[in-house]
């Protein structure tokens, strides 16, 4: 878990800087250039003269997920952050078990650790909304860890994970919103730990986020 919150500790510092350095496209040019030319019926249309870049900037902050493992109620904690464009926002996270669980009796598995980190993506729907909704989702890979009472030993098995979101939004200032919405964490490749599949380290949840930036 230490690994993956140091990823993240890293990953949000860095992203608070980029977040100061915003460029507002509002700002280049009075009325008379906003206004909407005739388009050239001679141009050819393409998909990259159609967008229009209304906005970009960065933004990071503080996650925790509350969801359970094997049963056992799970609380993580880690952060993440990226790149807005326009209500498109790309970027990288991670977070790890904050909590130590113990597996049931008929599992010889105790001390059990998980963490993992990856890609973010997501999109905001009316973000000038004082509270409005996103989706996104995390797409990353960690490791599972623990003591294996059979073979008196230490185990870590790598794993995938996707993590769907759906979640509301509210702005408190231009530079700071809460995040707050539910999620399905769905674990994969899980094949050393002993007694447990990808079904217990797999589960419903909800999530709590402080972000930083400029909106």
């Amino acid at each position: 878990m230490r690994k993956f919150t140091l990823f993240a500790m890293f990953l949000l510092f860095n992203l608070l800087l980029s977040a100061q350095q915003v460029i507002s496209f509002d700002d280049f040019g009075g009325k008379e250039e906003k206004q909407e030319q005739e388009p050239d019926k001679e141009q050819v249309q393409t998909i990259m003269n159609s967008f229009e870049l209304k906005r970009i900037s960065g933004f990071g902050g503080p996650t925790m997920s509350y969801s359970t493992i094997n049963g056992e109620f799970a609380f993580m904690m880690g952060g993440g952050g990226g790149i807005l464009i326009n209500n498109l926002f790309l970027g990288g996270y991670g977070e790890g078990l904050t909590n130590v669980l113990n597996s049931t009796a008929n599992s010889p598995v105790r001390d059990i650790d998980f963490g993992h980190g990856g890609f973010l993506v997501g999109y905001e729907i009316a973000p000038k909304r004082l509270i409005h909704p996103v989706i996104s989702s995390r797409i990353g890979w960690g490791a599972i860890s623990g003591f294996n009472n059979a073979e008196s030993r230490r185990f870590t098995d790598n794993v995938m994970v996707f993590v769907p979101t759906i979640s509301a939004e509210i702005n408190f200032t231009r530079f700071f919103k809460i995040n707050i919405g539910a999620e399905y964490r769905q674990t994969l490749n899980v094949n050393t730990v002993n007694g447990l599949t990808n079904t217990d380290f797999s589960a419903l949840g909800a999530h709590l986020n402080f972000i930083f930036g400029w909106f």
